[in-house]
C-alpha cells in the first residue's frame, strides 16, 4: 500500500454532527409496537381493559409526585388503544407510609389493579413495572399476579451517553456549554430502566478558593446550569452525583495543580519533587480546601444526590496514595508519614460527608479506590482492605468489581485488570471489602466495557445476573454502572435495574425471559436462548488488559492490514487525535505477555463461533421486526458485534500466518488473501449497519467515532490495494526477511555467552556508562556500570512486532517491570552497588513469545546515555515511548 494513502486514511475527519442521529433519537418517545398476536403470557387478565380503564389516583399530590410516570402510563395505554373511561376497569393508586423508599406493592386481578407505594420514588417504580405487565400481555390486558418489591441497590448511577468528558483533547465542560445533555425522553428511558442517578464531572479548581486565589471565574454559571440539570432530572426520579478525583496532585498538566499556585500555602505540598508533588490533606489548610470546595457546591445546589470521588488512583494526588503503594517508606511528607493511611482516608471521607450533610442529610458520599492493576493477595490488596477496616459508617466504599480477579483460560490462570463485562468476577479484593465495609459500592460496566466500547451495549445479561447475584448476597448497596461508556439505554440498563430489586430472581433463564418479554413477547424464549449464547461467547474474551485498551474488537474492522512488515504501532481505543493516527501491524502491542498470539487466536475463534450460534437464532426472526425499530436495531447490533468478532479473529489470524511466513518461510499467501477478501465483505456489511444505526462506532470516552461509513469504505479501498499491489509483489524467499527476523544480522548487536564460558563483552553507552551480560538456562544476568543517577531503562523484545518487556531500574526499591500485563509478575532481582546495577531477568517470561533459533532484541538507556538511541515515540499508556527502531540484536551464544 502507498504511504500517502495510509496517511490520508489516518487524517480522515470525523463525520459531521448531523451523522450522530442517536441524539435526535434519544429525544423521541419510544414507539411501542403491539402485534395483533403477541402470545399472551400465562395468567394474563384477558381483555380486562377492553372497555377502558378508570385511573383512580388516591395518592396525595406531593411536591415530588411523579407526574412524568403517570404521563408515561397514559401514553402506553393510548399506544395500546386502551381508553380512560370512568366506571370501567379500576386502576387504583394509593399510599402506604409503612413501606420503605422505592418499595411498592402491585396486585393485578381480573376485577381491578392496586398500585401502592410509600413515596414518589416507589410509586414511579410501581408504575413502570405495571407498564411492563401491560406491554407483555396480548390485547387490552395485563399479566395477573401480586408483587412486592424493594431495592437492595439503593443508588443505581449511570451517565449521559454523549456527555463530554471535560478533559483533553476537547476540553468540553457540559456545565458551561449550551447543549442539553438530558432531553426529556432520554431521562424517561433511563428512569424506566431503573436508573436513579447520573454522574457528571467537576473540578475543585473551577471553584473560588481562599487557598488558591483567582479561581472560580465561571463558578456561578456552572452552578446555574447544574441547578437546572438537577431539577430536570428530579422530575424522573434521577439524582445528580458530582464526579471528582480530588485533591489533585501538583504538576504541569491538565490533571494537576501548578506548584506555584500554592506559593502562599506550601504546607499543602506533601511530597515534592521539582515541579510535581502530592497534596497533603493532613494539614489544616488541606482539610480547609476540601471543606470549602464541597461547601460551595452543596450550598449552591443542595438537591444533589451526592459525590463520587476517586480517592486513590487515576489523578488523585493525596499523600495517602503513596503510602498505600508498596514503597510506603518513601513517603517524605512530614505530616502524613507519621500517620496510618487508612486514618487519612477515613478523615477525608468524613470531611466530604459531613460537609454535604450540612445541606442535604440524604446525600451519599462514595469513595472510589480505583486500582485497575492490583492483583489479589498482594501487599497492595492488604493495604486496600486495611482502608475498608477503618472506613466510616456514613459513607460508601467502592472498588472495581473485577480488577485483580483471576480466571482460567486454555488451562492457564489469567489476571483480569481494570473493568470487565466479560469476566463475571468478583476479585478477592472486592469480595472481602464488601464484607468489611459498613456500606459497600461496586464499580461495574453495565452496557459495555473496555473490551468493546464502540457499540451501545453488549447483550450479555447472564454476566450481569451473576455479578448482581454476588452483590445481593454480600449486601452491596450502590452501583456505579459505567465509566464514560457502557451507559446507552436498552437491554443491559434494564437488566441492571431489574436485578437491583428484591426478591432476587430465582434463576437466570427465567430472569432474562421475564425482563425481555415486554419487548419480544411471542419470541421471548428464542431471544432468551440467543442471549444466553451471547453471554457464553463473551466470557471467552481474552482476559488481557491490553486486549481491552488497545484491542482489535473495538474497531479493527476499520484497521488496515499489512502484508509487508511495517512495525507500525497500535492506536489507543479511548482517544482520538492521538499518536498513532491509525493502527498498524505491531500486533503484540494489544496482547503483551498475558496470552501468546496462538492463545488469543484460539479464544477469539471460539468467541466468534459461539456468538454466531446466538445470532443465527435472532437472524431467523428479523423479517418479523422490519417495522419494529427497537427490535430491528437489537438484531442488527448483535450482527455488528458478530462482525467485530469475526474481524478480530481475522486480524489475529492474518498476522499469525504472516509471522509464520516471515520466520519459517511457509507459504500462507492464499489463506491470507481469503482473510482480506472476507474483511472487505465484513467492512461493507458494517457500512450498511452503520447507515441504519449511528450508535455503531461511537466511543463515549473518545468523544467520537472509531469507525463510520466513510472510514470503512476507505479501509475497503486499502484492502483492495493490498490485494492488487502487495500480494503480487510478495516473495516468500525475499532476503529481507532474514534481516527482519535476525537470521542475518544487520545493525547493532550484542553477543552474550553462557555463564562461566567466556569473559562477557562490554558495550559502551556513553558518559562512561556500559553494560554486559551472560546467561544460563533460567536467567540473563545483566551488569550495568557507571549509571551515575542510578536510573535506567531496559527494553527486551522477544520477537518482532511484540511489546517489549520493559524494566525501570529505579533505586532503592522501585525497580519494576513497567508492563503489568504478565500472567505472573516477573521476579524482581536487582542489586545496587554504588553506580553499578546488577539485574537478573527470568527467561520464562518470554516462553511462547521467543522464536526458536532467532535472537531477541534489546536496548538499555537513561537520561544522558544509551546503547542505541531509543528514538522514543510519543508516550502511550502501558507502552511508554517504546520505538522498535531503537533496538539492537541480543545474540545468546
Amino acid at each position: 500500500m502507498k504511504q500517502e494513502h495510509l496517511k490520508k486514511f489516518g487524517a480522515m475527519a470525523q463525520p459531521p454532527k448531523e451523522y450522530s442521529s442517536f441524539y435526535g433519537e434519544l429525544q423521541k418517545p419510544v414507539a411501542n409496537i403491539f402485534q395483533e398476536s403477541c402470545g399472551c403470557p400465562p395468567g394474563a387478565t384477558e381483555n380486562c381493559m377492553v372497555d377502558g380503564v378508570d385511573l383512580q389516583i388516591r395518592y396525595p399530590e406531593t411536591p415530588d409526585f411523579p407526574h412524568t410516570a403517570i404521563a408515561s402510563l397514559r401514553n402506553l395505554l393510548k399506544q395500546k388503544n386502551i381508553r380512560e373511561v370512568k366506571g370501567t376497569y379500576p386502576v387504583i393508586i394509593s399510599q402506604d407510609p409503612s413501606l420503605t423508599c422505592e418499595e411498592y406493592k402491585i396486585s393485578i386481578q381480573p376485577d381491578q389493579t392496586q398500585i401502592i407505594a410509600a413515596n414518589a420514588d416507589g410509586l414511579r417504580r410501581a408504575v413502570y413495572f405495571y407498564e411492563d405487565r401491560i406491554s407483555e400481555a396480548e390485547g387490552p390486558a395485563a399479566t395477573q399476579g401480586e408483587w412486592q418489591r424493594k431495592p437492595f441497590i439503593r443508588n443505581r448511577i449511570s451517565r449521559c451517553f454523549f456527555g463530554p468528558t471535560n478533559r483533553p483533547p476537547f476540553y468540553i465542560d457540559e456545565l458551561t456549554d449550551d447543549l442539553d445533555y438530558y432531553p426529556e425522553e432520554y431521562l424517561n428511558r433511563l428512569a424506566h430502566e431503573g436508573v436513579n442517578g447520573l454522574w457528571l464531572t467537576m473540578y475543585f479548581r473551577d471553584l473560588p478558593s481562599s487557598i488558591f486565589p483567582g479561581r472560580g471565574k465561571f463558578a456561578e454559571k456552572r452552578f446555574a446550569k447544574l441547578r437546572h440539570v438537577v431539577q430536570k432530572c428530579a422530575a424522573y426520579g434521577i439524582r445528580i452525583f458530582i464526579f471528582l478525583s480530588e485533591p489533585k496532585r501538583f504538576g504541569e498538566n491538565f490533571f494537576t495543580v501548578q506548584v506555584s499556585d500554592a506559593e502562599n500555602h506550601k504546607e499543602v505540598i506533601g511530597i515534592q519533587n521539582g515541579n510535581t508533588g502530592t497534596f497533603c490533606t493532613s494539614t489544616e489548610t488541606g482539610k480547609k480546601y476540601i471543606v470549602e470546595s464541597v461547601y460551595q457546591i452543596f450550598r449552591a445546589v443542595p438537591e444533589l444526590g451526592g459525590i463520587i470521588n476517586i480517592m486513590y488512583g487515576e489523578d488523585n494526588g493525596s499523600c495517602a496514595g503513596d503510602l498505600v503503594n508498596e514503597a510506603a517508606f518513601e513517603c517524605t511528607c512530614p505530616v502524613c508519614r507519621e500517620r496510618d493511611f487508612a486514618d487519612i482516608y477515613r478523615e477525608q471521607a468524613e470531611l466530604f460527608t459531613q460537609t454535604m450533610h450540612r445541606f442535604n442529610p440524604n446525600a451519599e458520599y462514595i469513595g472510589w479506590f480505583y486500582a485497575p492493576c492490583q492483583r489479589d493477595d498482594t501487599p497492595q490488596t492488604k493495604n486496600l482492605l486495611h482502608i475498608a477496616d477503618k472506613w466510616p459508617e456514613d459513607a460508601s466504599l467502592m472498588f472495581n468489581f473485577e480488577s485483580g480477579g483471576t480466571l482460567v483460560q486454555l488451562g492457564k490462570e489469567r489476571v483480569v485488570y481494570d473493568y470487565s463485562l466479560a469476566y463475571v468476577g468478583p476479585s478477592k479484593l472486592f469480595a472481602k471489602s464488601a464484607d468489611i465495609a459498613p456500606k459497600a459500592a461496586a464499580k461495574i460496566q453495565v452496557g459495555c466495557s473496555h473490551e468493546d466500547a464502540s457499540v451501545p451495549y453488549i447483550p450479555v445479561p447472564q454476566n450481569l445476573y451473576e455479578k448482581y447475584h454476588f452483590m445481593h448476597d454480600h449486601h452491596v448497596s450502590s452501583v456505579m454502572q459505567c465509566w464514560y461508556f457502557g451507559n446507552y439505554p436498552g437491554l443491559m440498563n434494564k437488566c441492571a435495574g431489574e436485578l437491583s430489586f428484591l426478591p432476587f430472581p430465582r434463576d437466570c433463564r427465567s430472569f432474562i425471559a421475564d425482563t425481555i418479554r415486554p419487548q419480544w413477547r411471542k419470541d421471548t424464549e428464542q431471544v432468551t436462548e440467543a442471549l444466553l449464547k451471547f453471554s457464553e461467547a463473551y466470557q471467552m474474551f481474552p482476559a488481557n488488559l491490553l486486549f481491552e485498551w488497545y484491542g482489535p474488537l473495538h474497531n479493527c474492522i476499520a484497521w488496515p492490514l499489512f502484508l509487508f512488515p511495517e512495525d507500525k504501532p497500535i492506536a489507543p481505543s479511548w482517544l482520538l487525535e492521538q499518536f498513532p493516527s491509525y493502527s498498524g501491524d505491531r500486533i503484540g502491542e494489544c496482547i503483551a505477555f498475558h496470552h501468546t498470539l496462538a492463545e488469543a487466536l484460539e479464544l477469539c475463534k471460539n468467541m466468534s463461533e459461539k456468538w454466531q450460534e446466538g445470532f443465527r437464532i435472532l437472524d431467523r426472526l428479523k423479517d418479523s421486526y422490519i417495522n419494529n425499530k427497537t427490535c430491528r436495531l437489537d438484531i442488527q447490533l448483535a450482527e455488528a458485534i458478530g462482525l467485530q468478532m469475526k474481524s478480530a479473529y481475522n486480524l489475529l489470524n492474518f498476522y499469525f500466518l504472516r509471522e509464520d511466513m516471515l520466520y519459517y518461510r511457509k507459504d500462507h499467501l492464499a489463506e491470507m488473501k481469503v482473510i482480506v477478501e472476507d474483511e472487505i465483505r465484513n467492512s461493507a456489511r458494517m457500512v450498511t449497519l452503520c447507515e441504519d444505526d449511528s450508535r455503531l462506532g461511537y466511543h463515549s470516552e473518545a468523544e467520537g467515532y472509531l469507525f463510520y461509513p466513510e472510514k470503512l469504505l476507505a479501509r475497503i479501498d486499502l484492502l483492495k490495494e493490498l490485494l492488487e499491489n502487495d500480494f503480487p509483489e510478495y516473495r516468500i524467499n525475499d532476503p529481507r526477511w532474514d534481516v527482519y527476523t535476525g537470521l542475518k544480522i544487520e545493525g547493532d548487536s550484542a553477543v552474550i555467552y553462557r555463564k562461566g564460558t567466556k569473559t562477557p563483552n562490554i558495550y559502551a553507552m556513553g558518559d562512561n556508562a556500559s553494560w554486559q551480560a551472560e546467561y544460563d538456562d533460567r536467567y540473563i544476568y545483566f551488569s550495568l556500570h557507571n549509571i551515575r543517577d542510578k536510573h535506567a531503562v531496559m527494553d527486551i523484545e522477544p520477537c518482532r512486532h511484540w511489546i517489549s518487556a520493559c524494566v525501570f531500574l529505579d533505586p532503592p526499591d522501585r525497580t519494576a517491570y513497567s508492563n503489568c500485563n504478565y500472567a505472573q509478575i516477573p521476579e524482581k532481582k536487582v542489586e545496587y552497588h554504588g553506580n553499578d546495577i546488577l539485574l537478573t531477568v527470568p527467561l520464562h517470561i518470554f516462553d511462547g513469545f521467543r522464536k526458536e533459533g532467532f535472537p531477541m532484541r534489546i536496548n538499555i538507556w537513561g537520561k544522558d546515555f544509551h546503547w542505541i538511541d531509543p528514538k522514543p515515540w510519543p508516550w502511550r499508556l502501558q507502552h511508554n515511548g517504546y520505538n522498535p527502531a531503537g533496538m539492537g540484536w541480543l545474540l545468546m551464544m
